[in-house]
């Protein structure tokens, strides 16, 4: 009944005798379907005249009529998960098409790079993962990562890319995050998860180094996601040239100081180094300049030393 109902609702207040009435169920029932959507994390508003969807809420018969491309074909909206990247694995495994979406109001166990946890309060993001099946070489795949970060930066205008997976606004603070995970057996890309979380609605829960994109433009949620996912589809496949001149032109790394952590003969963390970044090599990887020294940063984060 709760997803049935879901169904009916939209971004116009219904009454609950007009929902009862489309669904062939009691007023009661209806009701009782409204406090399960509502506590499974689905966004609602009330008032006299009924019940209806917050604006923007990116439920999958609203998104549907939006999309542009393969993206999003497939799409499972939930209110609340434990991580989009493990519900979107699971569907992985069983054999869904490319293109497939699982998008959650919430998680409660959201992680960015290297298991750091991402917040993902209610109602207020876009906390998704997108399956990709690429036919590509293992060294490649850093640029789709790449490809991912130019596709938020023109669709989240004025957001800045920070290497490697970073969408920050102009005075620094983090707008969005990517995550990439790749299924590797052997030689073999089984699939690759590409997890996004964009910081859209205002809210306490993200105050202090968190911007959130409607401080910058006025935003609509479902639109917004309908734009990136198309802009996903055509930077994902990009030739790997136009890829890293993009990404460069949105680049907020390149010519900065940065920081950089380093590793000693154990793998263990020192004393971090700074250096000036230079450039992108053909694979994505950072060209930092450290001493007069040019070094090639493939894996980890790097620091940017001073406001931006």
């Amino acid at each position: 009944m709760p997803t049935a109902l879901l169904e009916h609702l939209n971004f116009e207040f219904k009454s609950g005798e007009t929902l009862a009435l489309e669904l062939g169920v009691s007023r009661a029932a209806v009701h009782k379907a409204i406090h399960a959507l509502e506590g499974s994390g689905i966004p609602l508003e009330h008032s006299r005249a009924g019940y209806r969807l917050k604006p923007g809420t990116p439920a999958k018969h609203l998104l549907e009529p939006q999309l542009k491309g393969r993206f999003g074909r497939e799409y499972s909206y939930l209110g609340s998960v434990d991580s989009t990247q493990n519900a979107l694995r699971v569907k992985a495994e069983a054999g869904e098409l490319e293109g497939a979406v699982v998008l959650s109001e919430t998680q409660t166990g959201g992680r960015g790079r290297r298991g750091r946890p991402w917040q993902s309060p209610p109602g207020v993001g876009l906390y998704f993962s997108l399956l990709l099946r690429p036919h590509l070489a293992l060294e490649r795949l850093p640029l789709i990562s790449l490809a991912a970060g130019v596709a938020l930066a023109e669709v989240c205008v004025p957001g800045q890319l920070k290497w490697p997976n970073d969408l920050l606004a102009p005075d620094g603070r983090k707008l969005a995050g990517i995550l990439l995970e790749g299924d590797i057996r052997g030689e073999e890309l089984r699939y690759v998860l590409l997890g996004i979380g964009l910081n859209v609605h205002a809210t306490n829960a993200l105050k202090g180094w968190s911007a959130t994109l409607d401080e910058f433009q006025p935003v609509h949620r479902l639109k917004l996601l309908s734009d990136l996912l198309e802009a996903l589809e055509r930077w994902v496949y990009a030739p790997p040239e136009r890829i890293l001149h993009a990404w460069k032109a949105c680049s907020c790394t390149l010519g900065r100081e940065v920081k950089l952590p380093n590793l000693t003969e154990a793998g263990e963390l020192g004393s971090p180094r700074v250096g000036i970044a230079r450039d992108l090599d053909s694979s994505g990887a950072l060209l930092v300049e450290v001493n007069g020294v040019l070094e090639r940063i493939s894996a980890g984060d790097v620091e940017l030393v001073g406001v931006l």
